[in-house]
């Protein structure tokens, strides 16, 4: 496997994390919240817990994981890790920034 296939797959579980957290955060959002969508977003950013909705979120890619773990497609598997990693440095900075 070429290096650019490489980066490639690793590209592609980055964005199948980012997405499968934007997801779970949508229906935690949607499942629990008695406000609008876009209020909601505001409201958790302004008190500051909107890290607790990504990280909600982020439990999908937990299955993303596994999956691409059981398909042997380790490149994307990393790229769901790294996407991950890139959500809590976001999370971190939202909380105490």
């Amino acid at each position: 496997m070429g290096q650019l296939e490489i980066k490639k797959n690793i590209g592609i579980g980055i964005i199948v994390g980012i997405i499968a957290t934007a997801i779970g955060a949508s229906i935690w959002i949607l499942a629990l919240s008695q406000t609008d969508f876009i209020s909601t977003i505001e409201n958790a950013y302004q008190q500051k817990h909107l890290g607790a909705i990504l990280a909600a979120g982020a439990l999908l890619n937990i299955a993303c994981f596994f999956l691409f773990l059981k398909q042997q497609k380790i490149y994307q598997a990393r790229g769901v890790i790294i996407a991950t990693l890139l959500i809590a440095i976001f999370i971190l900075i939202q909380k105490f920034g």
